[in-house]
């Protein structure tokens, strides 16, 4: 197995459907199901009709992770279950402001989250940190800036901007996305995925993202000659100068509903062709019944990648970590 790395895995979007039950049970927690497999099955099925159903199955998980115990042990058990898909570094991404419903603050959260990635790396070895995640339909992404950069030493090494994109472009966030880029934090942004192309020219030129969420959409500011995409748009030229990467999610796009793109139609091995700097990456383990292996089958069986460049968006994956990063 090929050593790896990841960019774009949500930490609430990965849990073990045999940690959720165990979970819910102490916390008299009701589940649709208490068996590991059907369990598993209910995350992954009936996702694809509207993307608002994902996000109801994040309010599952986000409800029996709201103490230290539990964020910890999930932290944890992500870089276990991590390595044993062959990956030695990696960025695990969550928002802090959702983990606060028993009492818990926000630094409360993020300690909980380091001591388990720490403890994690401390047993299987390898380099995990994290990213903290502002939701745009929410006003406080600028509280979450701050916490991002004061905890710049104690594993946090990015910010992002989640949840659902349409009606929430990331200039909405302007102030937050300033106090990232003037800071030592990395800034990704969601975007593309659900919303059209202007989000991605907002996130590069207005909020000035280092690697974009997704970002699949950006086949909307090129034309596309011979099976190549040719920028035609600045942000687009842009980003395929600058090699931003783009944090490319198969299998979660395809299922999520958030767009009606399929898999016969995906432009993950165009986009690589034409030189843009793509990743590849699961997003939600859970929800899109995947790992970042099977995102890897997915684009050698389907879309003909090679070894070559298999080894390359490796590299490029590695590459575009930021902990790995001089920002």
């Amino acid at each position: 197995m090929k050593d790896k790395a990841v960019l774009h895995d949500h930490l609430d979007g990965g849990l073990r459907p045999s940690t959720i039950i165990d979970l819910a049970h102490q916390l008299n927690i009701k589940l649709p199901t208490t068996d590991k497999q059907l369990l598993a099955d209910w995350f992954f099925e009936n996702i694809s009709s509207q993307q608002n159903q994902v996000f109801n199955k994040f309010e599952l998980t986000i409800s029996i992770m709201q103490d230290e115990e539990s964020l910890e042990r999930v932290a944890y058990e992500a870089v276990e279950d991590l390595t044993i898909d062959g990956i030695s570094q990696g960025e695990l991404r969550y928002a802090p402001l959702q983990h606060l419903r028993k009492g818990l603050k926000p630094q409360n959260v993020i300690d909980s989250v380091s001591r388990g990635l720490q403890r994690g790396m401390d047993k299987f070895g390898g380099n995990f940190n994290s990213i903290l995640c502002a939701m745009r339909q929410n006003e406080d992404s600028s509280e979450v800036a701050d916490l991002a950069i004061s905890n710049y030493l104690n594993g946090v090494v990015g910010f992002d901007l989640a949840g659902p994109e349409y009606g929430y472009p990331p200039s909405k966030h302007i102030e937050a996305c300033m106090k990232i880029h003037n800071s030592d934090i990395g800034l990704t942004i969601h975007a593309g995925e659900a919303a059209n192309f202007s989000y991605i020219d907002d996130a590069i030129f207005n909020c000035k993202a280092q690697r974009i969420g997704h970002g699949w959409q950006i086949i909307d500011g090129c034309t596309e000659n011979d099976g190549l995409f040719e920028p035609n748009t600045k942000a687009a030229e842009y980003i395929l100068e600058e090699k931003i990467p783009l944090e490319i999610c198969i299998s979660s796009n395809i299922k999520s509903g958030a767009s009606d793109i399929t898999l016969e139609s995906h432009p993950v091995i165009k986009l690589f062709n034409s030189g843009f700097n793509v990743t590849l990456n699961p997003d939600n383990r859970l929800m899109a019944s995947t790992t970042l292996s099977q995102e890897y089958e997915i684009a050698k069986k389907d879309f003909g990648l090679t070894e070559d460049k298999e080894n390359e968006i490796i590299q490029n994956t590695k590459n575009s970590l930021f902990q790995n990063s001089n920002l």
